[in-house]
């Protein structure tokens, strides 16, 4: 199935500041807007008309959880995805979903991160550099929607997440091979953007937005959400262009 590709939306988050990750703020924000072009119509208002609770829910939970386990993420994701219906069930406003919500979206940034979660020391050692580089390159990724069942976020979350994990491994050695060529450290400022480093940002920034959309839909849908407008939600639209970034 085509992968969809994202515009960027012209919306703006106030995230955490910039810390251990390899996405840093402007990153940040460019999955975010993704997600929200993703979104069911109704929702997509609901978030935009909180904007204030969601970047608050999304910029506590980076820096809650920054550094968290692979397990632990998952878990606290699965805690958010079980709130929906009690939210609903409670009429709490919508302030508070969307704060739920922005929590959520926190959560897959950090499980999507390129260069957490790998046991090679040398990772540590060029975070901060790949953080820059890909904060430079933001304005030449394509980022790409992998369709809402490609593969779908609606069953068990930690099975969902150790499909990400698969391909994870393979794009830290990519990363790394850029950095150590020969075995000898080198700067982002050496890399092109036909590099190993420019493909891994590319995929692993397509990945936040499309679990984050993924994520938030399936919470959208346990609270009896209206889905109606859903980009790509139809067979025409799997192949269907979003923009370009």
């Amino acid at each position: 199935m085509s992968r969809v590709r994202l515009w960027g939306a012209g919306m703006f988050l106030v995230l955490a500041p910039l810390s251990i990750l390899a996405f840093g703020p402007a990153a940040q924000r460019r999955a975010a807007e993704a997600a929200l072009r993703l979104s069911p119509a109704a929702l997509r208002s609901v978030l935009v008309s909180h904007r204030p609770e969601l970047d608050r829910g999304m910029a506590e939970t980076l820096a809650e959880l920054e550094g968290a386990s692979q397990e632990a993420l998952v878990a606290a994701l699965e805690r958010e995805a079980s709130l929906p219906r009690t939210l609903a069930e409670e009429r709490a406003p919508f302030s508070r979903v969307a704060f739920h919500f922005g929590r959520a979206a926190g959560i897959v940034l950090l499980l999507n991160d390129p260069v957490s979660f790998g046991a090679d020391p040398r990772l540590g050692s060029v975070r901060a550099d790949y953080n820059r580089y890909v904060e430079r390159k933001l304005p030449l990724l394509v980022l790409s929607f992998d369709g809402w069942d490609t593969p779908a976020m609606d069953g068990d979350l930690e099975a969902y997440f150790r499909g990400r994990r698969a391909s994870s491994a393979r794009y830290r050695e990519a990363l790394l091979t850029c950095y150590y060529p020969g075995g000898r450290r080198v700067s982002s400022d050496t890399f092109d953007d036909r590099s190993n480093a420019f493909g891994v940002a590319q995929v692993a920034l397509s990945h936040a937005a499309s679990d984050a959309a993924k994520a938030w839909r399936r919470m959208w849908a346990a609270m009896d959400g209206d889905l109606a407008g859903t980009p790509f939600s139809g067979a025409a639209g799997a192949t269907a262009a979003a923009g370009a970034p």
